[in-house]
This record gives structure tokens, C-alpha cells and sequence, in this order.
């Protein structure tokens, strides 16, 4: 009998949740019951997982933590068998719902192409993720890539005597806060959001508190500043025209407004009308068939990896009682928490926190995340899981 083929398109969070969790939990009961065996193919754009967590502390000072550690070779990591796993470095290049076929281009070491190849898939799950408006946080390519985007930032760090960060998200706030620290009032950093507070999508105090520590390095926050428009000058600055028709001249502006999805192999049929792709309540992309699943970014933008952990088990559960036949388990609808858990490091001693509506001390955070920006967990999520 022909092993069940599970397709995975994706090499981060997503794609690593659904190896690791289907072939050690949930692939060993369904066997029992359907007594058929089962077979992951990962087709990863990059031969390596990015752990974007850290960025803003490597991109501000590598040798708090060096840019080369937020890079981890999954097929040498991850640590399943041929039987099991197979992964795949392609370029996915589109999948056809009615054959059930997934097209990709396959890539070299140094990222150069060549053949094109297919596959035919049982299950497909999609986590083919997100990326950065400013490459150096959340690159969709080359691990090669990204490393340079982020030596290229710092390198533009270093130089610049003012900087404007875009954004009121986690991303936003830990780099300013890990500019505070380093250098203090010596570089000019503002941070423009264009809403009422910082992380507005959590319990206003902890915005209130987050701008409180970046004041207080001397991190200048301008709310309610939308940019409208960035031009690059003759002179190597940067012309940025924000709010009510302020503008200011700056040698560095960082981007860190928002995800874009990496949808381009993605029916258009099979997208939101933002280019994320349509789920149902269960995290079945319906309109593709069968056993299709959507998880992580790609599903509606840049998720905590804390929603990740959570959504996961509805999921491959919900993946368990249909490729069983209702056999295994119960199918679940997920239901978004009605309160964000959120961890943000405001520079090296500082850090907000919140979760289930509870608020946690500066500290909590600082010993979950601020310490290290997690970075130990970064090779543990190839070889074990999210």
C-alpha cells in the first residue's frame, strides 16, 4: 500500500509545527485505525529556518546575539528518517486543487534553479508564512539573503546619527528599545505609529508602559503619526512626511509596519480579498478541497507564536478526525482568545508583558525573552517543534 503523501509547503514555524506534530503525535494513532502508513514532504524556499524573534537585538548589536545563530539548517536538524520525511529546497511555484499536484523549482545551495519538478499530494498543509516590509526582520527567500540584510542593517545602525522607525508593533518597539540601550541619547531615534499607543492590540497599559521605558532612554514616540510618504535625497538621507504635514530628514528610516503573505503559488481563488488565504472556522482552505489546511502567517498575518502553540492542536486534530473517517478524535473549531498574549523586550532590562488579561512585572518579561531574545529556542524549533 502506498504511504498517504502529507505535503508541507513552508520551512518555519508553521511547516516545523506540522512535521513534528503529525509524525510524533498524530500520525501514530490515525495509523492504528486506517492502518495506512504516512509520508511528509517539506518544500522550503530556504535551506535554513529564520528565527525572526532575535532580529532586533542582531541587527542593533550582533554581539549581544550574533546574526549567524538566527540561522538553522532544518534537514540536518530536524531529525526524522527517510521513511518519515523528506525535505525538499524548491521554489513552490503553484498547486492544482484538481489534480492535487504542487509545481516547485528546485534550488541549489548557493539558491541557483533548476529542474522543474511535481509532486501529488493526499494532505497538503500551507505554511508558506509572511515577510517584512524591511527584509533584514522577515525575509521569504535565501537564508543567505536574510543574513545580509541583517549585517547590511547594522551596518546602517552604526552610521546613522537619526533614525525613524515606522510601526507601534513588538517589532518597532524592541528595536528602539535595543537602540535606547546601546546608545542612549548619542543617535536621534523616533518611532512613528499611526495609532492612539504602542502595541494597540493588547490592554492599553502595556503601550503606556512600553513608551513610558523608550521616553525614559530618550527614544522620542510620536503617536498618531501616519507616514505618508518616504524619499530617499540626494545627500543619502532620508526625506520622511508623517502626520499633519510634519517631515523630518533622517540617515536611516526602518520600515516596521505589517506583513505582506507570501501567497504568489496560491490560487487566487483561494485568497481573502488582504492575500491571505480563506480558512474556515476548522483551518480548512474548503475551496481547495480535501484535507487542505492553512496554518501560521499565511492564514492572516503575523501571528504570536504563542497563537501558533494554541491553534496547532485544533489543526492537526481537526487533520486527525478527517483523514481517519471521524475515527480519531473530535473535529474542533478555533475560536480566537479574547485576549492577546504579548511578550516585548523594551531594550536589555526593560519588557511588557500580558496574557489572558492579566498583566506581568517588567521582569517576567525580561527572564522569559529580554535576556536573550530566545535564542537557544531557535535551534530547538527545527530539531523538536514549536
Amino acid at each position: 500500500m502506498a504511504a498517504h503523501e502529507i505535503v508541507v509547503l513552508g520551512g518555519s514555524y508553521g511547516g516545523l509545527a506540522t512535521a513534528h506534530d503529525l509524525i510524533k503525535k498524530y500520525i501514530p494513532s490515525v495509523t492504528k485505525v486506517t492502518g495506512q502508513k504516512y509520508h511528509i514532504t517539506m518544500i522550503s524556499l530556504s535551506t535554513h529556518f529564520h528565527f525572526p524573534v532575535a532580529v532586533p537585538r542582531a541587527v542593533v548589536d550582533p554581539s549581544l546575539v550574533p546574526i549567524a545563530k538566527l540561522e538553522i539548517p532544518i534537514s540536518e536538524k530536524i531529525g526524522f528518517t527517510e521513511e518519515q520525511f523528506t525535505f525538499v529546497h524548491a521554489e513552490v511555484t503553484s498547486f492544482d486543487t484538481t489534480s492535487r499536484t504542487v509545481y516547485y523549482t528546485l534550488l541549489d545551495d548557493q539558491y541557483s534553479k533548476g529542474a522543474g519538478e511535481s509532486i501529488h499530494y493526499d494532505s497538503l498543509f500551507i505554511a508558506l508564512g509572511s515577510h517584512t516590509k524591511h527584509p533584514a526582520f522577515k525575509l521569504k527567500g535565501s537564508h543567505l539573503e536574510a543574513i545580509r540584510e541583517m549585517e547590511n542593517l547594522n551596518k546602517e545602525i552604526n552610521a546613522a546619527n537619526s533614525i525613524i522607525i515606522a510601526g507601534g508593533g513588538p517589532v518597532a518597539v524592541e528595536t528602539a528599545g535595543e537602540l535606547g540601550s546601546k546608545y542612549g541619547t548619542t543617535k536621534s531615534v523616533t518611532v512613528l505609529t499611526n495609532g492612539p499607543r504602542l502595541l494597540h492590540n493588547v490592554n492599553p497599559d502595556i503601550g503606556t508602559n512600553a513608551k513610558y521605558y523608550l521616553d525614559k532612554m530618550g527614544i522620542h514616540v510620536s503617536l498618531n503619526a501616519n507616514v505618508t510618504s518616504v524619499t530617499k535625497l540626494e545627500n543619502g538621507q532620508t526625506r520622511v512626511q508623517f502626520g499633519q504635514d510634519q517631515s523630518a530628514d533622517v540617515d536611516l528610516y526602518i520600515d516596521a509596519t505589517g506583513v505582506i503573505p507570501n501567497n504568489e503559488p496560491i490560487p487566487k481563488e483561494l485568497l481573502t480579498d488582504r492575500g491571505f488565504l480563506e480558512v474556515d472556522a476548522y483551518q480548512r482552505a474548503t475551496k481547495a478541497g480535501a484535507l487542505v489546511y492553512g496554518l501560521g502567517d499565511i492564514v492572516g498575518g503575523w501571528a504570536q507564536i504563542a497563537e501558533l502553540v494554541f491553534i496547532k492542536g485544533v489543526v492537526f486534530g481537526n487533520w486527525a478526525y478527517e483523514v481517519s473517517g471521524g475515527k480519531v478524535g473530535k473535529e474542533v473549531e478555533w475560536a480566537t482568545p479574547k485576549h492577546s498574549m504579548m511578550l516585548v523586550p523594551v531594550g536589555t532590562k526593560k519588557a511588557v508583558a500580558t496574557a489572558f488579561g492579566w498583566r506581568f512585572p517588567s521582569f517576567f518579561g525580561w527572564l522569559l525573552k529580554g535576556r536573550d531574545y530566545m535564542i537557544g529556542k531557535a535551534a530547538a524549533t527545527v530539531s523538536s517543534g514549536v
